[in-house]
C-alpha cells in the first residue's frame, strides 16, 4: 500500500483504524494477564552472570556433575565414587577367581609376607565438612565466653551494626568508649528489638565494648573503668604481630596456641583476642562491628527503619552508626522501586505538561499518553509470547523511559509537520494535509527510530543475560512504538481536525489556564530569539572553540583510557540502592575493611575429564542451568593413559599456582592409588608394594575398583576428586588441587591467573590424545572465576557495542546527508562527545559494571542526534552562499530546536536524581551529562568545524536518480512540498530522555528537487515565529469539512 493510499484510508476510516489497534492492545493485555507471569523483582541480581562464556559452561559442566554424583550407592542414574557391585566386599579378597588368583601368585616377588604388618588403613578425607552454627549447646559445659555471649563466636548470620569512630580504636578515650557503649544499649533496647531477638535478649552483643569488658572480667560495658580500657587496648596493639603472622587455625585449634606452629604469646593466647581482630574491629579504618542476636531477614524491618533515623542523628558525632547489614537489600531494592515510580511519575508529568502546552489540546495530550501504554503493552506481549523469554529483569522498567520520551518526541515532529503543512497556501483539502505530514513526519521517525533501535540490539552481543534482555526489550519498544505512531497518532489527528474537538482546548483567553500557558509560551519565544540573534559568537571567535572542545574530548579520552580511567568492576557486590544508603555504605566501605568479610580463601582448580563443557540449558531461562553430558573417557587401565595422568599431576605440582605451602591429598587419583598400594602387604592380596607402575590392565581396573571401594566409602563431599563410576565402569575423572591465589576481585590478577591455568592445560594435552575434542578435558575453580567472567565480558561487549553504533551511526548521517565531508564532521563531532561523556563518568568514578554497561552503550545513539540535525540543516541550506553563511543559516533553523531538546532532557534526568534505586539515579545522571555534552559540541565545535572544512556548493554531494525523478514529478508538487520544507526545517522541537530529537529535515533531501530548494531556501520563516501561534493564524487557508483552523488570542510580546 503506497503512502497516498494509506492517506486516503486515514483520513476517511479514522475511527476503525482506532478500533482495530484499540481491540489489539486490549487482546494483548489479556493474554499478558492471564497467561503470562507477572515480573519477579524478588532477587534482582538473577541473570547478572554470563552465560554459554567457556568459564560459564565449565563451572555449568562441573556443577552438573556435582548434583549427579551420590556419595552412597544411589541410584543406577547417578555416578558413585565406586563399583556398585563392590560395595559388600570393599577391602576383602576373593580367592575364588582364577584369573586375579593366577596374577597374585605370578606378580609376587617375595614368598614370605608377615600378614600382620598388613596395613589397609585410609587416607583422610578431602575437604572440610559445614560445622552446624546454631547447634544448642547440650550434653557439655559451655566456656566462660559463651556464657557471657551466649555463643562461641560471631556469625555471618546476625544483624551487623558498623560504628564510626573519630579517632583511632588502639587510642580511643573513655569518652568515646561510654558512648559508644550508650549508643549499642539504645539499640538493644528498642522496642523493635525485643520481638526478634534470639535468646530472650538477655544475652550480650558481640560487639568492642562488651569485648572489652569480658576481658576485663566486667559484667557490662558500663562497668569497665578507665584502667581496664587502657590495658586492654594495650593487650590488643601487642598482640596484633600475632595475629598478623600465625595460621587461622592456631586461634581455633583447642589448645594449639602454644604449638611449636602457633607459637603464640600467653598474653595473647585468647579467642577473644582472635575474634577482636577477626569479626569486630578493622585494622586499618576506625570502623568496629557489632554482631546483635537477630538473624537477618524481613522481620528486623521495623529495627532498621528506626535505625535509619539514628543514623542521621549520629553525624558529626565522636561515635557515628554508620551502616547496617542486615539481609534486607534485596527486600528494600522492591519496595524503592516501588516508591521511586513517583520520579517517574515526575518525568511523565512534565512531559505531558509540555505536550498540553505545545499542541493547546488535551485530546491530544491524553492520546498520546494512551499511545506510550500500549506501546509498553504490546512491547512485553511480544517479548513473552513471540520471543518466549520469560525472564523480565528490572532493567527493563527503564524502558519505560525510553518509550516516554519517543512518544513524546513523535508527537512534536507529526504536530509540527501538520500544523505547518495545513496552514501553507498550497493546503486545499484534508487527505492532501494527511499524504504530506506523513509523507515528511514518518520518514524522519524512522530514520531517528531505526538508529535508537540501533544503539539498543547492538547491546544483545553481551552474553550478560539482564543486559541482553534489556536491549531486547527496549529495542522492541522503540519499533513498537514507531508503528503506533505512524497508525494511532495520524487517526487520532485526524479525528482532531475532522470534529472539531476544540472543547479540549485549554488557552481560553481570559481563563487562568491560559494566561500561564501563554507567559510560559512567551518565555520560550523569547529564549529561542536570544539565542538566535547570537550566533556572531561562534562565527567570529571560531578559531577558539575548536581548540577548546579539542582538549576537553583531549582530556576525556585520558580519563576514560588513562587515569582514572573506566576500569572494570571492583566489587561483586552489585549497587542497587542509592550511594548513602547504609546497605550501601556496608558494602561499600565496610566490607572490605573487616578482616572475616574480605578475606578469601585459595582457589581450588578441579580438572574434570569424561564430561562435555558444553552448555545445553536455555539462554533466556535463567532457572535452567542444562544437564550432565558424559563424553568418553580414556581407557584408565591402559599403560600410557596411566603414565599420562602419573606426569600430569607431576607437571601440575611445579607450577607457579600450585600451593605447595600445604600437604594435599587425594588430588590425583594416580598417585594416591600407588601410595595405596606400596602400603599394602602381598600376604593376601594383589594389591600390594610389589606391583610396578604402570600396572597391568587387569591388574589396575581391580585394584582401581578395590581402592576406590576401600577408601571412598566415608568421609568426603560430592565435590571431592577422584574417579566417578557409571554402570561400573570409570565415566568421569576429577584431579583437585589448592592454588596459592586467592579469590580476589583485581582483574589483571584474575585475568593472569585463568591465563596460566589455561595454558598449562593446553600445553600437557598438546599432541596428545586428551587434545581431541573427544576426550578434551576443562577445568573450573568452582564459583571463583565468576566474577572475572562478568568483568571480561563487559570489557569484550562494551567496545564492539559502541563500534556497531558507531558505524551504524556514519550510515545514517551519510544516507541522510549524503556529503562525504558532512558524514566525517559529523562522526568527529559524535567521538569528541562521546569522549568527553565517558571522561566525567570516569572522573565521577563510575565502573565497568552491568548497569553502566547497559547505560553507556547508549552514549552513541544519544549523542548523534543534534550533530545529525546540524548536518541536514547545512545540507539544505542554499548552494550559493559561503561557508560562514550556510553555518548561520543552519542554526538559525535548528538552534532553537537543539536548544529546546537539550534544556527539555536536561530537566527529565533531573527529575531521576533524587530516586533510591541506583539505576534511576545513574541514568539521571548519564542523561544529564551525554545531552550537555551534545548540545555544546553541536552548537559550538561543529559549526566552527564546518566554517573551515564544510562543502561549499555541491562539493562531494551525491544524488540519486529515483531521488531526482521523484522531485521533478510535478512541478506544482515539488513546489507544494519546498514550502513545507521551508516551514518544516524551521520548527523548534523538544526532545525528551533517552531518545533522538526527530527532524523533518532529513525528507527534504528526498522530497524536493536541488533547484527547488536555492529558490525557496531564501524565504526560511524565522523558528521563532513559528512559536506563535497568532502568525500561523494570520496564514490563509480553506478546506472543505474542516472548522475554523486555531483559536488565536492576543500575545503579550511586543
Amino acid at each position: 500500500m503506497g503512502r497516498s493510499r494509506y492517506a486516503e484510508l486515514l483520513t476517511h476510516y479514522p475511527v476503525p483504524i482506532l478500533a482495530v489497534i484499540l481491540v489489539v492492545v486490549c487482546s494483548c493485555t489479556l493474554l499478558s494477564v492471564l497467561v503470562a507471569k507477572p515480573p519477579d523483582f524478588s532477587d534482582p541480581l538473577q541473570g547478572f552472570i554470563p552465560r554459554y562464556t567457556d568459564i560459564h559452561s565449565s563451572y555449568r559442566a562441573w556443577h552438573s556433575l556435582v548434583e549427579n554424583t551420590a556419595i552412597s550407592s544411589g541410584s543406577r542414574d547417578l555416578l558413585t565414587f565406586y563399583p556398585l557391585e563392590e560395595k559388600a566386599t570393599a577391602g576383602t579378597w576373593n580367592t575364588t577367581t582364577s584369573t586375579v588368583n593366577e596374577l597374585y601368585q605370578r606378580l609376587r616377588r617375595s614368598s614370605s609376607v608377615d600378614a600382620s604388618n598388613e596395613s589397609d588403613s585410609e587416607i583422610t578425607s578431602y575437604g572440610t565438612t559445614t560445622p552446624d552454627f546454631y547447634a544448642p549447646f547440650t550434653g557439655r559445659v559451655l566456656s566462660p565466653k559463651e556464657q557471657f555471649f551466649c555463643d562461641s563466636k560471631p556469625r555471618g548470620g546476625y544483624a551487623q551494626l558498623a560504628f564510626s569512630i573519630s579517632e583511632d580504636i588502639y587510642k580511643m578515650n573513655f569518652d568515646t568508649f561510654t558512648q559508644l557503649c550508650q549508643l549499642q544499649a539504645d539499640v538493644e533496647s528498642s522496642e523493635y528489638y525485643k520481638p526478634v531477638c534470639q535468646f530472650d535478649c538477655m544475652c550480650r552483643s558481640f560487639s568492642l565494648v562488651n569485648y572489652v569488658a569480658y576481658l576485663s572480667n566486667r559484667s557490662s560495658c558500663f562497668d569497665v573503668t578507665q584502667p581496664d580500657l587502657t590495658s586492654t587496648l594495650q593487650l590488643l596493639q601487642y598482640c596484633y604481630t600475632f595475629y598478623e603472622t600465625i595460621p587461622f587455625d592456631c586461634w581455633y585449634g583447642g589448645g594449639m596456641f602454644h604449638s611449636r606452629r602457633c607459637n603464640v604469646s600467653d598474653r595473647c593466647a585468647n579467642e577473644a583476642i582472635f575474634e577482636l581482630y577477626h569479626y569486630i574491629i578493622s585494622t586499618d579504618k576506625p570502623i568496629t562491628l557489632t554482631f546483635i542476636h537477630m538473624a537477618q531477614g524481613k522481620p528486623t524491618y521495623s529495627l532498621y527503619t528506626e535505625l535509619r533515623n539514628v543514623i542521621s542523628k549520629s553525624r558529626n558525632k565522636n561515635v557515628h552508626l554508620m551502616a547496617l547489614n542486615f539481609g534486607l537489600k534485596e527486600h528494600e531494592f522492591e519496595l524503592s522501586l516501588t516508591s521511586d515510580i513517583c520520579w517517574i511519575s515526575l518525568a511523565l508529568v512534565v512531559v505531558v505538561l509540555i505536550i498540553w502546552i505545545y499542541t493547546e489540546s488535551v485530546f491530544i495530550t491524553f492520546m498520546t499518553c494512551t499511545s506510550m501504554a500500549f506501546t509498553v503493552i504490546l512491547s512485553y506481549t511480544l517479548y513473552q509470547f513471540v520471543f518466549h523469554i520469560e525472564y523480565f529483569p528490572f532493567l527493563n522498567l527503564l524502558a519505560t523511559i525510553v518509550v516516554i520520551g519517543i512518544g513524546a518526541d513523535d508527537l512534536f515532529i507529526y504536530w509540527k509537520t501538520w500544523i505547518s503543512i495545513k496552514h501553507s497556501r498550497n493546503a486545499s483539502i484534508l487527505e492532501r494535509i494527511v499524504t504530506y505530514t506523513f509523507e515528511h513526519a514518518s520518514t524522519a521517525m524512522f530514520v531517528t527510530s531505526a538508529s535508537t533501535a540501533t544503539a539498543f540490539f547492538a547491546c544483545t552481543y553481551t552474553d550478560i543475560v539482564s543486559m541482553r534482555c534489556f536491549c531486547i526489550y527496549a529495542g522492541t519498544c522503540v519499533l513498537v512504538h514507531y508503528v503506533i505512531v505512524i497508525t494511532w497518532l495520524p487517526a487520532c489527528v485526524v479525528i482532531y481536525e475532522k470534529y472539531a474537538l476544540r472543547g479540549c482546548h485549554v488557552f481560553g483567553k481570559e481563563s487562568k489556564v491560559g494566561k500561564l500557558f501563554r507567559s510560559i509560551h512567551s518565555q520560550l519565544t523569547r529564549l529561542s530569539r536570544f539565542l538566535l540573534n547570537r550566533q556572531s559568537i561562534i562565527s567570529t571567535i571560531s578559531y577558539a572553540w575548536l581548540p577548546l572542545f579539542l582538549v576537553i574530548s583531549v582530556g576525556g579520552a585520558i580519563a576514560l583510557f588513562g587515569w582514572p580511567r573506566l576500569s572494570p568492576p571492583s566489587s561483586d557486590t552489585f549497587q542497587m540502592l542509592s550511594f548513602r544508603h547504609p546497605f550501601e555504605v556496608f558494602d561499600r566501605e565496610v566490607r572490605k575493611h573487616v578482616n572475616f568479610l574480605s578475606s578469601y580463601a585459595s582457589l581450588p582448580i578441579a580438572f574434570v575429564f569424561g564430561v562435555s563443557k558444553a552448555f545445553n540449558g536455555g539462554y533466556f531461562d535463567i532457572k535452567s542451568h542444562g544437564s550432565l553430558v558424559l563424553q568418553p573417557l580414556p581407557d584408565l587401565s591402559l599403560p600410557e593413559t596411566q603414565l599420562w595422568f602419573s606426569n600430569f599431576c607431576w607437571e601440575l605440582r611445579q607450577q607457579d599456582f600450585f600451593d605447595d605451602s600445604i600437604i594435599q591429598s587425594h588430588g590425583c587419583f594416580v598417585e594416591e592409588l600407588r601410595t595405596w598400594i606400596m602400603v599394602r602387604s602381598c600376604a593376601s592380596d594383589l594389591c600390594c608394594q610389589d606391583l610396578v607402575f604402570p600396572y597391568n590392565q587387569s591388574v589396575f581396573s581391580y585394584c582401581l575398583d578395590k581402592y576406590t571401594a576401600a577408601t571412598m566409602t566415608h568421609g568426603h563431599t560430592v565435590a571431592s576428586p577422584g574417579v566417578r563410576y557409571k554402570n561400573n565402569k570409570p565415566a568421569a575423572v576429577i584431579i583437585s588441587f589448592q592454588s596459592n591465589v586467592k579469590a580476589d576481585y583485581n582483574y589483571d590478577m584474575m585475568e593472569n591467573f585463568h591465563k596460566n591455568v589455561s595454558t598449562f592445560l593446553q600445553k600437557v594435552t598438546a599432541n596428545t590424545e586428551m587434545n581431541n575434542e573427544l576426550y578434551k578435558p576443562f577445568f573450573t575453580a568452582s564459583g571463583g572465576l565468576l566474577f572475572y567472567d562478568v568483568q571480561s565480558t563487559l570489557l569484550r561487549s562494551l567496545p564492539l557495542s559502541l563500534a556497531v553504533v558507531l558505524l551504524a551511526s556514519s550510515i545514517i548521517v551519510f544516507v541522510t546527508t549524503l556529503n562525504i565531508l558532512l558524514t566525517v564532521a559529523a562522526l568527529l563531532t559524535i567521538s569528541c562527545s562521546l569522549l568527553t561523556t565517558l571522561g566525567i563518568l570516569s572522573l565521577l568514578g563510575w565502573e565497568l559494571n552491568i548497569l553502566e554497561s547497559v547505560i553507556m552503550s547508549l552514549a552513541v545513539g544519544l549523542s548523534m542526534d543534534f550533530p545529525l540535525h546540524v548536518a541536514v540543516a547545512y545540507r539544505i541550506s542554499p548552494l550559493t552562499q559561503d561557508r560562514k553563511q550556510r553555518v548561520m543559516t543552519s542554526l538559525r533553523h535548528v538552534g532553537g530546536c537543539l536548544t529546546a531538546a537539550m534544556l527539555t532532557t536536561l530537566v527529565a534526568g533531573i527529575c531521576m536524581l533524587p530516586a533510591q534505586v541506583v539505576a534511576y539515579v545513574k541514568l539521571g545522571t548519564f542523561l544529564t551529562l551525554v545531552i550537555i555534552s551534545s548540545w555544546l559540541y553541536s552548537m559550538f565545535f561543529m559549526p566552527s568545524l564546518l566554517i573551515h572544512i564544510g562543502p561549499v556548493g555541491s562539493f562531494l554531494q551525491l544524488r540519486f536518480k529515483c531521488c531526482g525523478r521523484k522531485g521533478r514529478r510535478s512541478t506544482k508538487d515539488a513546489a507544494d512540498k519546498a514550502t513545507y520544507s521551508d516551514e518544516i526545517s524551521s520548527e523548534l522541537t523538544p526532545s525528551l530522555p533517552m531518545t533522538t530529537s526527530r527532524s523533518p529535515l532529513a525528507p527534504v533531501i528526498e522530497e524536493s528537487a536541488e533547484e527547488l530548494e536555492l529558490s525557496k531556501l531564501e524565504q526560511i520563516t524565522p523558528a521563532s515565529a513559528l512559536l506563535e501561534p497568532r502568525n500561523m493564524a494570520r496564514s490563509e487557508m480553506s478546506y472543505s469539512r474542516l472548522s475554523p483552523i486555531v483559536e488565536t488570542y492576543e500575545s503579550d510580546e511586543p
